[in-house]
């Protein structure tokens, strides 16, 4: 579909984790005018996550940014697709439907979240952040990956087998607001 477009891409592949964080913070972006990434919501992560680590960060983020789905959650993929006034669906038409959207050029603004830890590392998020149960679902189903989404159902069920227990303490500083 990108060649009838007549749209030039460069494919990296990722070898390791934390591979596609260190290459957009590291590269020269200047030779694209927009970067996609195909994969799910985690390798984004990433990727959002590496170029806000640029000295750069304020012209490079104007850059659009493409998601592709191609993971077990693909919850942006799905909310863009929603947004762009499409039918929720899933899999091969989620990526064609994510396909035509970056063949038409189209694109809009969107938000992040910032999340700085005690240890002074700070995070930022197009989706939400997570912590406790879910994330330990998140995380510990990683194993079960080629089940597709039903490794998450299969991930719930360790966890609650095991029930863990959660402290913690969140505290919330609101944004300074904007001059005018």
């Amino acid at each position: 579909m990108l060649a009838e477009a007549d749209i030039a891409s460069t494919v990296f592949i990722t070898e390791r984790p934390h591979h596609a964080h260190e290459k957009v913070r590291d590269e020269d972006l200047s030779q694209w005018d927009t970067l996609v990434v195909m994969s799910g919501d985690g390798l984004l992560f990433e990727v959002v996550n590496g170029l806000m680590e640029r000295p750069d960060w304020e012209d490079t983020m104007k850059k659009p940014l493409c998601i592709l789905p191609g993971g077990s959650g693909n919850a942006l993929a799905a909310s863009i697709n929603y947004y762009a006034g499409n039918d929720h669906v899933a899999k091969k038409k989620l990526l064609l439907n994510c396909t035509f959207i970056l063949c038409k050029g189209l694109h809009t603004q969107m938000d992040l979240v910032s999340l700085s830890t005690a240890s002074g590392k700070r995070f930022f998020s197009f989706l939400g952040f997570g912590w406790g149960f879910i994330s330990d679902v998140d995380i510990d189903s990683e194993k079960y990956r080629r089940m597709g989404n039903a490794r998450f159902t299969l991930g719930t069920l360790q966890c609650l087998a095991k029930l863990p227990v959660y402290q913690g303490r969140l505290s919330y500083l609101p944004a300074a607001p904007e001059p005018g």
